[in-house]
């Protein structure tokens, strides 16, 4: 069966739009604290926070000191 992706382009009656964001953060002096149950804890924060502002996260990658993020806006 063929995988259905997602419209790259949105489109209203008057804008056609494609808004992406790739944000990466790290902890204080960039300590490896994002693991285990943490990193378990913060996946799960970030998605319910997506959900409540109406964006799609692409991609998550949580390493132990940092975090990469792809985002897209509806």
């Amino acid at each position: 069966m063929k995988e259905v992706k997602p419209k790259r382009w949105k489109t209203s009656s008057t804008s056609v739009h494609n808004i992406g964001y790739h944000l990466i953060w790290c902890p204080k002096f960039r300590r490896k604290v994002l693991s285990g149950h943490i990193e378990v804890r913060l996946k799960e924060l970030l998605m319910e926070k997506a959900g409540e502002l109406g964006l799609r996260i692409e991609k998550m990658e949580v390493m132990p000191d940092h975090v990469h993020l792809l985002v897209k806006a509806s």
